[in-house]
């Protein structure tokens, strides 16, 4: 009688030590399957950030784009030296608040090759408003009669050789956005 009671009380650890041995098997495929689903939340909520972000990017890009070519558009027709009869009507700039827009996302979401592109281009515009503003002038004293002392140093042929100039900065400036674009598509 004396070892009657092994039995019992074997069966009562091994029963315990199941019990145990259940639990923390259990929780450590919870704890496992907490863990892989936050890091799936995580990854996800990731992947959803970088979509937007290159959403954004591409919107900016667009935008830019559109305005880069109508400006391109305008550089390219205004003032011509044989105009036609009756004279084409010439696009006029993009709104002030359109270029204040594509500034703000280019500010905001453009790398630095695409911005360095961007003032490039943006300073042949300048030359070209400037070399505008000139054969204006020009033409104003012409319609006096009466020469205004001011040399203008032949506004029509530095619009004439800012012309190429401008279009080869603004393929330029196209070409680094579309390969950012096609980079960014890949990733």
């Amino acid at each position: 009688m004396a070892y009657e009671w092994v039995g019992t009380v074997a069966t009562a650890v091994v029963g315990v030590v199941g019990i145990v041995g259940t639990w923390l098997s259990s929780k450590q495929g919870r704890d496992s399957t907490e863990r892989l689903t936050r890091e799936g939340f995580e990854h996800e909520h990731r992947l959803a950030r970088e979509a937007r972000q290159q959403q954004r990017l591409a919107d900016s890009y667009v935008k830019l784009l559109g305005m880069v070519e109508r400006t391109g558009q305008w550089a390219q027709t205004v003032k011509p030296i044989m105009d036609t009869i009756p004279p084409q009507p010439v696009r006029p700039l993009p709104e002030l608040e359109e270029q204040a827009e594509v500034e703000a996302f280019v500010n905001a979401f453009a790398s630095d090759d695409v911005r360095a592109a961007l003032e490039t281009w943006l300073c042949i515009v300048r030359d070209v408003i400037a070399a505008v503003g000139l054969i204006d002038l020009e033409a104003q004293d012409a319609q006096k009669a009466r020469p205004s002392g001011v040399d203008y140093e032949s506004p029509y042929m530095k619009l004439h050789e800012l012309r190429p100039v401008e279009r080869s900065a603004r393929e330029t400036l196209t070409r680094q956005v579309s390969r950012e674009l096609r980079e960014s598509a890949t990733l």
